[in-house]
């Protein structure tokens, strides 16, 4: 992954084949933005909040750390 770009060149599929479908690429890089909107905004309001910048850090590091799904696949 570049460090400029958000997301991957190419997203893989569970069998580590290359997804082609445009529409699921589209959509996976556009909620890959928007998730990084919205981290932006969370640690923005907490630093305005006095929050310390390395707690909220490790707090939303926390979080995709931890990720869970019950989906299969």
């Amino acid at each position: 992954m570049k460090k400029n770009k958000l997301y991957p060149n190419y997203w893989k599929a569970s069998d580590n084949s290359k997804i082609s479908c445009k529409e699921k690429i589209v959509i996976l890089n556009n909620n890959v933005i928007e998730l990084q909107n919205l981290i932006n905004q969370i640690y923005d309001e907490a630093i305005l909040m006095g929050v310390n910048k390395k707690q909220i850090k490790e707090v939303i590091n926390d979080l995709a750390t931890n990720l869970n799904t019950e989906l299969k696949g």
